[in-house]
Parts: structure tokens; sequence; C-alpha cells
């Protein structure tokens, strides 16, 4: 048994070697999918740049006005709606600014950014325990909202009831599609966008997955290499030991006759 122990511990040399290879190996997969998930969101933002350059600086001022639906019972109509002025929509910059505040209790809240299908960013509420969801619209970001029809739809969601008196400021960009949203090619070049940024967001997700099982595996082969390296550490401690054991000293000449007698 003690012949076998050099024996043993070049094996576990040799397996250390193998497993230090296969988690460099493993470092390189996780970086080209970490480096495809960053090529993925770059085609994200580029997405959501062309839509934005397809604003349009011509539409009806109305049009581009948000409004605030308020139902306190009997459904949303014309008659419960707050408006803002005209000014609350710079042209230039395609930023809105509004402050609404709640004439009576409501038991739901609905914003229309504009009456156009458009293109809404940087999307903000000034009160924390509200906030906006897309009903009729396509998340292309987390700020960036994709509304390809008329008549865009935010519900406001709250933590506390819809009282009377309560004041909120919102704010956000707003690109209107206008024409563009309605002739070819521009209507074909906005369904190609969505479709290419749901496959991209879907080829996302498949590399973060693989990303994660990459990781999980690096995980694996960290821990197997700690297991055999500490296993090796105690080889050699257990080596070490034996090659200073007086018994070791002891049998060295037997050891020297057997090999004399093999040779």
């Amino acid at each position: 048994m003690n012949n076998d122990a050099p024996e043993t511990l070049a094996a576990a040399r040799s397996r250390a070697a193998d497993l230090e290879q296969q988690l460099k190996l493993s470092d390189e997969g996780v970086s080209r999918l970490a480096q495809r998930c960053l090529e993925l969101e770059q085609q994200v933002l580029n997405y959501q740049a062309a839509l934005a350059r397809h604003g349009s600086d011509n539409e009806p001022a109305a049009l581009t006005l948000p409004q605030l639906f308020y139902d306190s019972g009997s459904g949303y109509s014309p008659r419960e709606c707050l408006t803002v002025a005209e000014d609350a929509y710079d042209e230039l910059t395609h930023e809105v600014s509004a402050v609404f505040t709640l004439p009576t209790d409501a038991r739901a809240l609905r914003l229309d950014p504009g009456e156009l299908a458009c293109c809404v960013t940087d999307l903000s509420i000034s009160d924390e325990r509200l906030e906006c969801r897309a009903m009729n619209g396509i998340q292309l970001q987390e700020d960036c909202l994709l509304f390809l029809d008329v008549d865009p739809n935010l519900t406001v969601r709250s933590t506390v009831p819809f009282a009377a008196g309560m004041k909120f400021a919102v704010t956000y960009h707003y690109y209107p599609l206008g024409r563009f949203q309605h002739e070819q090619p521009g209507k074909a070049l906005l369904s190609a966008l969505n479709t290419i940024k749901l496959q991209a967001e879907a080829e996302k997700n498949d590399v973060l997955e693989q990303l994660q099982a990459a990781l999980a595996e690096n995980t694996r082969l960290n821990n197997q290499l700690a297991e055999l390296q500490s296993s090796r550490a105690a080889y050699e401690d257990s080596l070490e030991n034996l090659y200073e054991s007086s018994s070791w000293r002891l049998t060295a000449p037997l050891r020297a006759l057997r090999r004399l007698l093999r040779g």
C-alpha cells in the first residue's frame, strides 16, 4: 500500500490538471455567452432608436396631449376625463410633462399618452405608490413602449385608494408615428421591427439560460477541483508523514533488497 502512494498522488495531480483545463474552457464559454447577451441588448436599443427617429412633428396638438380618465363607479367616459394645456408637450424635445389632481374618489385610472400610434419612452410618475402598465402596447424595453394602434392606453395601479385630491405628475417622451404607421414601407417596417424585437428577446432568454447553465457547470467544476485539491493535499501530507515515520526508515533495507530482487 505504501508503495502505491506516489502513483496515487501522480494520478491526483493529473486529474487536477484535467479539471483546471475544463474550468478554463468553461470560463471561456461563459465569456462568450455574456458577450452575446450584450450584443442582443444593443440590438434592442437600436430598434428603439429606429422607432423614435420616425416621430412626426406635424400632428394636431390635441392628438399629442395626455388625458387621464377616472372611473368613479360607472366606467370610463369622456365626462370623467382630465386634460392638460397644449404646452404640456414640447414638440422639439418630444417631452411631455403633466400634473393631475383627482376631483373625486375613483375606482380606477387610465392614462392615455396621446391619440396616435406612438413610441413612449422614459415614463415616470411622481407618486411612488402609483405605477403605469401598458394596456394595448408592446414593451420594447423597461423604459420604452410601442403602441402600433391609435388610442394608446396605460392603466394606473396603486397601493392606496384613488382618493379625491390625489395629485401626481407624469413625464415621458412621446414620439407619434403618424402616417408612417399606416403607409408602406413604414407599416411593414414597424411590423418587421416588432418581429425582430421579439426574436431578439427570445434569443436573449435562450442565451441567458445557457449562461446560467454554464455558470452552474463552472461552479460544479470549481467545487470538484477544490475537493480534488483537498484530496491531493491530504495525500501529500500522508506521504510526507510516511517518509518521516520511523517504520519507513526501518524498512528501507527491505525495500532496497526488493528492488535488487526485481532488478
